[in-house]
């Protein structure tokens, strides 16, 4: 069939996609949030774990509020574009503080929930469950970015396919929200490799993020395949045929599924300077077994040329990296300094026992900065973005150093590296 050039406007959106393909009670479920995160807790979905739930007024009031402490974010089950959401930190049973630094107390916190119940924040202002959930920590290199609040990603995903995603960053303007029409920034991402290329701000091109001079185009997104991974699946265990999938990025968690969207809206074609109907019409009616599939699909359809000669993964290195050892029976995760001016990967004895890694026989020739030694040598089995390697290392005493590894330039293969960077990975 023909393929459209035109941009997906709103009543094309709710009659050609919304009204097929996702059922009243997928959007009932995806309307609120509490269902929705039951449904990914099921399907081993990552998600922000909850702390509590209040349906009635007597369910507040009953809660032990003292056993409550450090930080942690209460929003209406039933919410909508962000409204009613409140972060509060430092909390130590009985107070805390907001965003801004402002105090907030328990009996502020209680009326606020109450307000929720009420329905002040629902569609049709119907009666709501006020949630607790742990607060995100925001992995580095998205912090970054934003001035303030959470940046999130969203993804459309239809039948498997991710179709189109942005990275919503909050900004001064907008709150601290995730919100474009409050003023948050939309910037497009490229499919296949999670590089972003051009964004909006109120609706017009905007080439830096605000109050910096970081060029929105460029960036890349970490843990990329993970993000679209997690993005299909929740479209899946959803239900929803056509659906709005917003992940954040968490410090020690990594991809985190916020929630669904039942009806997308549709500013992250500005957002991408391409047509979502063009994409959704160009995988109509096509039959997709896996997720694998729709993701390999969506990577070779929907690429930005100008992009197509850098690699889906992202193998350039700072010079401090993160890895993963693994021994017989544990893992450990270092951070290890990447070194091209060794040829061996080096690391500490205290690693070799703590693993129970076993000694080779014989020992080899090392030149360092103290001169040359003779080092003994074991087997070692490491990752590194993702990238698993298998090597014969030497190791020492290393407790004097700041890195209790070293990686030589013979287990670099494939990676290039860059001596300005500064990476957050971690695998």
């Amino acid at each position: 069939m023909a393929v459209s050039k035109l941009a997906l406007g709103m009543n094309a959106r709710n009659y050609l996609y919304i009204r097929p393909n996702n059922k009243p009670t997928a959007k009932k479920r995806a309307d609120n949030k509490l269902l929705t995160k039951k449904q990914l807790v099921r399907r081993g979905i990552p998600t922000p774990q909850l702390i509590a739930s209040f349906r009635t007024l007597q369910d507040v009031r009953e809660y032990d509020w003292s056993s409550l402490r450090g930080s942690f974010v209460l929003k209406p089950a039933k919410g909508y574009g962000g409204s009613g959401i409140m972060v509060v930190r430092n909390w130590n049973g009985s107070t805390g503080s907001l965003l801004g630094g402002k105090t907030i107390t328990l009996e502020v916190l209680e009326t606020e929930i109450f307000s929720i119940l009420d329905g002040a924040y629902s569609f049709n202002n119907l009666s709501d469950v006020a949630l607790l959930e742990e607060r995100v920590i925001v992995a580095g290199s998205m912090r970054k970015l934003a001035a303030k609040g959470v940046p999130d990603i969203r993804v459309i995903v239809t039948h498997k396919v991710p179709v189109m995603a942005m990275l919503r960053l909050p900004t001064v303007e907008s709150g601290g929200r995730a919100n474009l029409h409050q003023g948050a920034l939309g910037i497009g991402i490229d499919i296949r490799t999670g590089i972003t290329t051009k964004a909006v701000l109120y609706g017009e091109e905007a080439m830096v993020i605000p109050d910096t001079k970081t060029k929105v185009r460029g960036i890349k997104i970490p843990k990329w395949n993970k993000v679209l991974e997690y993005a299909v699946r929740t479209q899946e265990a959803s239900g929803l045929g056509f659906a709005g999938v917003d992940i954040v990025l968490d410090e020690n968690r990594g991809p985190l599924v916020l929630e669904v969207n039942a009806r997308p809206g549709l500013q992250i074609q500005l957002a991408n300077g391409a047509s979502l109907r063009t994409r959704l019409e160009r995988i109509e009616d096509m039959n997709i077994p896996s997720i694998e599939h729709g993701i390999e699909l969506a990577k070779k359809l929907f690429a930005e040329s100008a992009l197509n000669q850098i690699p889906e993964n992202d193998n350039v290195l700072g010079i401090v990296e993160r890895v993963t050892l693994i021994g017989p029976n544990k893992k450990k995760v270092v951070e290890a300094k990447i070194d091209t001016g060794a040829f061996r990967t080096a690391i500490d004895n205290s690693l070799v026992e703590e693993l129970e890694l076993q000694a080779r026989e014989g020992t080899v020739e090392v030149r360092s900065g103290s001169g040359q030694q003779m080092r003994k040598t074991t087997r070692v089995t490491f990752t590194l973005r993702g990238k698993k390697i298998q090597t014969v290392a030497s190791y020492t005493d290393r407790a004097h150093l700041r890195f209790p590894m070293i990686i030589g330039r013979r287990d670099l293969k494939g990676f290039l590296v860059d001596p300005a960077r500064v990476s957050d990975h971690v695998d």
